[in-house]
């Protein structure tokens, strides 16, 4: 691992970040004549804005005039508003919402403080744009400019003029001379933006900024968070390596290839040792093995040879004492022979052995001396005897002893030089002193004690040799998965660079399908910028679907639209329809239609006798609608249709009218009107009557042959009067079984053919 070094600073220190004090923090933000915002000013909170309120008080609104816009300086729609669509413009946020006017102009401004003036002071930059749009025009005139003074406070900057308008371009700059600049072009003041707020920070890194900061201002973030393009995001947005750290970087790599061939030679060094320990290992247990039963061997012996010592030390005492108290008898002995011997001899030279008076009792008393002397020299022989004999052991006692001596310093000689190997040395020492000072269970207890802490010294160190074998074991294995690891790497990097490649190449083709998807989408509306940022978003789903939920949204927008215009149509057509319906019914069930009333009728019929024609005749079952029709329109023409027939001759009116005299109808030759009509039943007219008025009117396509109508009605020009026929008949109907049609007062009356002409006769 290399570790990168930090630059250093002009005293030799490493640089440091700025501190909280250092950096620019923003204080407060204003949005001026924008929106429903007519003057509003919002104050962070450590640099931090908090903004709450239900749906709709322009919480999102605020963000999009705001930030990042005034980073970013860039007016197209999918980057101004918080979801990414593009219904919403700068243009709209101007003129719309109820805006009056032709012109509106308004302001946006963000405020920023450091303490990284002279002596801890405080300074201030406020970075803004004039915004102007027209009601003729769909673009928004934009003046960004930035300032060292406040807006708001006394003695700083003004936005608006004495009578509360907001300042003219020209009135901004003469406001902004010597405190400020108003930039030619969005690219200059983004510029300025990006090296006095974020310095040090390349253009590249400010954009993949501003690409954050639009990702995380979406609204409900958390669901539709994108981790890849947030990782993206910020990879863009990490500081570009230079070449001496990609130097190093080499050299690092270089240096870990060394290290991993020297790690090479080192593993198989340790495979050699490994090797050779083994063996070492196995000849060493072997030794170990052998010189650990050799002493057990002598010192089993030694325990042996000191036992027999010591018996035959106890015998040779026990001997010893039986030949002092055999002496002691002899002497006893000799010294009894001595003095019966004497005894004897002072018996025989005495009177009285010589008198013989005591010879008997001498005699049985020498008798008795000599048997007793005879048992003591017998029992003296016999201690004499055991005493050669015990002498005899005594001396093959010793010789034995000093072969068991001998023995014995040889085995203590091969036990010191096993336990010198064995290193118990010590042991063996504090063995053979316990040993010259006599004590035999103490040597023993040292000798077992050492023995079994040599034992356990030997299970020690085989447990260790099989954990070391483990060990190694097990880091053989370890060694193989890393270098299958390795190798798996390899092949990853191997494999990541191809799927690099392929989805570079996938991405390409995304473009292609994408724009050629949009290009064929019919329901959806892309212009060139946004098939170009379409294009651009084809590597990350997200993008894409924010892209088209924008247009989505904006098509739906225009279909809910339309939806409303249709529905409302709709609405009016059924309300039209219900009221046409409801009328239809009503003359459903109207039993008379009546024809419209002629307007030189000016008599009074309510106290009249009889009925209009059209009350009094029905047409047969058998005769066709069309014929129906064409009949009611010749009639209507005629003036027949409404006409007044009388129950009796000479009905008389006050007032213009016209009346249908059956007294006064001739037959007519041919076809008459009573093939299609009769009449109705139940009329309050004789029907002889309607039979006698019904065959003197004439019936068919074309005149009959040399006839001349003896009235006819005409029109005020002296034309005569025509109807054209309707789709059905409105007054005269078949048996009272009436049904409104077109022609009625419930619909309107179409284009019709000319109706044939009925002909009255003279009456």
């Amino acid at each position: 691992m290399t570790v990168t070094p930090l630059p250093l600073g002009a005293s030799g220190s490493p640089a440091a970040s700025p501190g909280p004090g250092e950096r620019w923090q923003p204080t407060r933000a204003g949005v001026l004549n924008v929106w429903r915002y007519y003057d509003e000013v919002f104050t962070f909170h450590r640099g931090r804005l908090l903004l709450r309120g239900p749906n709709g008080t322009g919480k999102s609104k605020a963000l999009e005039v705001l930030l990042p816009f005034l980073f970013d300086a860039s007016l197209r729609p999918h980057r101004l508003s918080t979801f990414g669509g593009s219904e919403r413009t700068m243009h709209w946020n101007l003129m719309g919402e109820g805006a009056t006017g032709l012109t509106r102009v308004g302001y946006v401004w963000l405020e920023f403080r450091t303490a990284r003036g002279e002596g801890g002071a405080e300074e201030f930059l406020t970075i803004g744009a004039r915004l102007q749009a027209g009601e003729r025009t769909t673009t928004v005139t934009t003046d960004f400019f930035t300032s060292r003074r406040r807006v708001g406070v006394p003695g700083g900057l003004s936005l608006v003029n004495e009578s509360g308008q907001p300042l003219t371009r020209a009135s901004l700059a003469a406001e902004l001379a010597g405190h400020g600049d108003v930039y030619a072009s969005a690219a200059d003041y983004r510029d300025a933006v990006r090296r006095t707020l974020f310095p040090g920070l390349s253009e590249q890194r400010y954009g993949a900024l501003i690409t954050a900061l639009l990702q995380l201002r979406t609204p409900k973030l958390s669901q539709r968070l994108d981790p890849s393009l947030l990782s993206e995001l910020l990879s863009r947005a990490l500081p570009p390596l230079d070449q001496g750290e990609i130097s190093e970087l080499a050299d690092g790599f270089e240096r870990l290839d060394r290290r991993r061939e020297h790690l090479a030679r080192l593993e198989d060094e340790v495979r050699a040792a490994q090797a050779l320990g083994a063996r070492q290992r196995s000849y060493a247990q072997r030794v170990l093995r052998a010189g650990a039963a050799a002493l057990i061997s002598a010192t089993t012996d030694l325990d042996n040879r000191t036992r027999a010592a010591a018996e035959r030390e106890e015998e040779l005492r026990a001997a010893v004492a039986e030949r002092g108290r055999t002496e002691e008898r002899q002497r006893g002995t000799e010294a009894s022979v001595t003095e019966l011997s004497a005894r004897i001899e002072a018996l025989t030279e005495s009177d009285a052995y010589r008198e013989g008076r005591e010879l008997d009792g001498l005699r049985q008393r020498a008798a008795q001396a000599h048997r007793e002397a005879e048992a003591r020299h017998l029992a003296a022989g016999a201690a004499r005897t055991t005493a050669d004999e015990d002498e005899a052991r005594l001396a093959g006692a010793l010789d034995a002893v000093e072969a068991q001596a001998e023995r014995v310093r040889a085995a203590e000689s091969d036990s010191r030089q096993l336990a010198g190997r064995a290193g118990m040395s010590a042991a063996c020492t504090e063995v053979s002193g316990a040993l010259e000072a006599g004590d035999a269970d103490r040597a023993r207890q040292i000798l077992h004690g050492a023995v079994r802490g040599r034992r356990g010294q030997t299970e020690d160190v085989r447990e260790a040799l099989d954990a070391l074998r483990t060990a190694l074991t097990a880091r053989t294995a370890a060694e193989e998965r890393a270098e299958t690891s390795r190798t798996a790497l390899a092949a990853a990097a191997e494999r990541r660079t191809e799927a690099a490649a392929g989805y570079q190449r996938a991405v390409a083709a995304q473009e292609e399908r994408l724009r050629g998807w949009a290009r064929r989408c019919g329901e959806l509306s892309f212009d060139e910028a946004a098939l170009d940022e379409l294009a651009g978003r084809a590597g990350g789903e997200a993008g894409v679907l924010a892209l088209v939920d924008a247009a989505t949204r904006t098509a739906d927008h225009a279909l809910t639209t339309a939806e409303a215009a249709v529905t409302a149509r709709l609405t009016t057509a059924g309300a039209e329809r219900e009221a046409l319906a409801a009328e239809a019914e009503r003359l459903r069930h109207t039993a008379d239609l009546a024809p419209p009333r002629p307007v030189f009728r000016t008599a009074d019929r309510a106290r009249l006798s009889g009925a209009p024609l059209w009350k009094l005749v029905a047409f047969h079952d058998t005769v066709p609608a069309a014929t129906r029709n064409a009949v009611e329109a010749a009639l209507e023409a005629s003036g027949l249709l409404d006409a007044w027939v009388a129950p009796y001759g000479g009905a008389v009116a006050l007032g213009h009218d016209a009346f249908a005299e059956a007294e006064w109808a001739v037959p007519a030759p041919g076809r008459q009107l009573g093939e299609v009509l009769g009449p109705e039943p139940g009329a309050p007219v004789p029907a002889e009557r309607i039979g006698q008025l019904l065959a003197g009117i004439a019936y068919g396509d074309t005149l009959p042959p040399r006839t001349v109508p003896r009235w006819a009605r005409t029109a005020p020009g002296g034309s005569p009067v025509r109807r054209e026929a309707g789709p059905s008949p409105t007054s005269l109907t078949s048996g009272r079984r009436r049904a409104p049609g077109p022609g009625s007062a419930a619909s309107p009356r179409w284009p019709r053919r000319s109706a044939p002409w009925t002909t009255p006769w003279p009456l």
